[in-house]
């Protein structure tokens, strides 16, 4: 149909193609081009390619089969098969036609056919010629998106049988009330009792139709809207306003000698009746305003034009209502939204989020959907949906059940014939959880008797028990930060934080809580020291960091940090270097806020040497519990085993003081 696509996307392609190209000289090349240029310049792209084929099958001269390429590469490009379209454009730039376009035009087949590589080189080879060109760099840059196979977004695509023909295009659907359960729809598919075909598409003239859910929750069959919506004419892309009482939808004339413009119109129901439509004046001069979208609140319509005063291509435009219930002087949306393409199908969402389609913006190929939002500088900022909403074919016509993120949108997707048909789209819900499991430090048995309170920004307040392997676990809520505690009778309290903001994918958060008993001597993990030196590593610092919040979070606990040395060297010596170690952790301690009167330090150099406890010795095959690592037993160890046991011994351990 020609207004609703750039196809059936049409908003008449065929006004500025007819325009603005010359078409091929008939007087010498005979019957089937002069019948060709005639289709060509009404629309009737189908019928025109196949006359211009007629013509290149015939042709000898090179520069004349060109020609002949470039405009069957129009008339496939128009009615949206670009494999077909890229082909020829191909011929019409081997065989040099004049007109420079063909190669970009190429790239573009090429890139909606998939063929992210021939695009590219086509793009390339066009940027080399013509300079500097928008349509082309981002086309490059579509192609390095397209060939990236790892951007995909969690969206789950799905084709609707029951409201989709595959043989004939349905598209640009739009939900009817807040149920959810109508939909309004472009069709171009043929009623039962008739055959007749449009010569621009080769499929059936374009209505609007409706189909709802029943109770076993599936389609019925779609009903034209009829008269006065639908006439002998084309129509399609409709929209309905927030309360349901009014529809916005484009009609595209035309006869057998010329186009006659698309045109957009507004009818009202009462009592269940539509009115006579009336047509909204905005055009001016511009045989083309389509694809109406009003907002929420009714003040301001969107919609497409090849206005004087664009970007190019056809743009996007808004206009204000004014009084008297007309609408204000259009403006156009500006370059940020417009390109040289074509911008097209708007849709406006419940906040005021803008949609739309294009195919000259960073995409996939053909027209990709995007949405366009203000940000902090009043800037519009132009975002691509991503795949698998957007392919390399047409996607279009996007629609949303109110705020959630589900609804439905069109496509060509897997049609060699350019045939759209309606997709829903759903955002699963996010899954996220903690799980985990607690045990005792110091030897690593399970601790049932605990508890956890889990806390949310959300509002969540939960206190879980703690089964009796030990293991917890619980869901969580998205764009939520929370911190949970868990104490048990005997052990320090322990707390966590943990954030599902801005989280993208699933994510299970893992915690295994080693709880530290209050016993007379804690022994941290990764608190070790070189030999002779006291510095701090970085595993220190983070197992202090740990501590520190521990000891925050048990206000009454006051605790002595000792040192103790490796028993290698002078016992003098020792006693010194093991203060030096204690005092550097009781420093780090202060350093975090940790007061002065709950902290003392003492080095107690190698007069205390490590007896091995049952996780050590499992450790250590060398070792059995109960071995006490002086320096007589140290002796008798092998060098590996006596740098390992020395190792042991060179600790820092807490003791919790009356």
């Amino acid at each position: 149909m020609p207004i609703l696509k750039n196809t059936k996307r049409y908003i008449p392609v065929f006004i500025s193609l007819a325009l603005l190209l010359p078409v091929l000289n008939s007087c010498f090349l005979g019957k089937n081009v002069s019948n060709a240029n005639k289709a060509y310049e009404i629309g009737e792209y189908k019928r025109a390619a196949s006359q211009y084929k007629r013509a290149y099958s015939r042709e000898k001269n090179r520069y004349t089969k060109g020609e002949l390429s470039f405009y069957m590469g129009e008339c496939y490009r128009t009615i949206n098969i670009p494999r077909k379209a890229a082909s020829y454009y191909s011929k019409s730039v081997r065989y040099k036609f004049e007109e420079q376009i063909a190669e970009l035009y190429m790239a573009d087949m090429y890139l909606a056919a998939g063929k992210y590589e021939e695009a590219l080189e086509g793009y390339e080879s066009y940027l080399e010629k013509k300079g500097f060109d928008r349509r082309a760099s981002n086309g490059i840059a579509s192609c390095k998106l397209a060939m990236d196979e790892t951007n995909m977004t969690r969206y789950q695509v799905q084709k609707i049988k029951g409201l989709s023909n595959t043989r004939f295009s349905d598209y640009s659907p739009g939900y009817a009330g807040n149920d959810y359960d109508q939909v309004y729809f472009s069709s171009m598919r043929t009623e039962k009792k008739s055959r007749r075909r449009s010569r621009i598409t080769g499929q059936g003239g374009s209505n609007l139709y409706v189909a709802r859910i029943d109770a076993k929750g599936k389609w019925t069959e779609a009903e034209s809207l009829g008269e006065p919506i639908n006439t002998e004419f084309d129509e399609g892309a409709g929209t309905l306003s927030a309360d349901g009482k009014d529809m916005y939808f484009t009609r595209c004339k035309y006869d057998n000698e010329k186009p006659l413009g698309a045109e957009m119109l507004k009818i009202s129901r009462t009592g269940g009746k539509w009115s006579e439509p009336e047509v909204i004046q905005l055009s001016g001069d511009s045989l083309l305003v389509a694809h109406p979208a009003i907002s929420n609140d009714g003040n301001t319509l969107y919609f497409v034009s090849d206005k004087p005063g664009g970007v190019g291509g056809k743009d996007l435009w808004k206009a204000e209502k004014g009084g008297e219930g007309g609408w204000a002087e259009p403006v156009n949306m500006g370059e940020i939204i417009n390109t040289p393409g074509d911008e097209m199908f708007p849709y406006v969402r419940l906040d005021g989020t803008l949609f739309f389609a294009s195919n000259a913006h960073i995409g996939y190929g053909g027209l990709d959907i995007y949405k366009a939002i203000k940000d902090d500088e009043d800037q519009w900022q132009v975002i691509n949906l991503g795949r698998p909403i957007n392919s390399e074919a047409d996607d279009f016509g996007i629609v949303y059940k109110g705020m959630e993120e589900e609804g439905l949108f069109s496509s060509s997707r897997g049609s060699s014939k350019g045939v759209d048909n309606i997709y829903s789209f759903l955002l699963p819900m996010l899954n996220f959880e903690m799980r985990g499991e607690v045990r005792s430090q110091k030897d690593n048995t399970p601790i049932t008797d605990a508890y956890l309170r889990l806390i949310g920004t959300d509002g969540t307040n939960l206190k879980l028990r703690i089964s009796e392997d030990g293991s917890f676990g619980t869901k969580l809520i998205k764009n939520t930060d929370y911190v949970f505690m868990i104490a048990a009778k005997g052990y320090f309290n322990q707390k966590e934080k943990m954030t599902t903001v801005n989280l993208d994918d699933d994510r299970i958060f893992e915690f295994n809580m080693e709880m530290i008993p209050m016993e007379d001597a804690i022994v941290l993990k990764d608190i070790f020291f070189e030999e002779d030196k006291s510095d701090l590593n970085s595993n220190a610092r983070r197992e202090l960091d740990r501590l520190a919040e521990i000891l925050e979070m048990n206000q009454a606990v006051v605790i002595e940090v000792g040192a103790h040395t490796s028993g290698e060297g002078d016992e003098t010596e020792s006693i010194v270097l093991s203060q030096q170690r204690a005092q550097a952790v009781m420093d780090y301690l202060l350093s975090k806020g940790i007061a002065t009167e709950r902290l003392s330090a003492k080095g107690y150099g190698d007069t205390l040497p490590v007896t091995v406890n049952r996780l050590q010795a499992k450790e250590f095959d060398f070792l059995k519990k109960d071995d006490r690592l002086n320096k007589a037993f140290i002796q008798k160890l092998r060098p590996q085993q006596r740098k390992k046991a020395h190792q042991i011994n060179r600790r820092i351990e807490f003791k919790i003081k009356d």
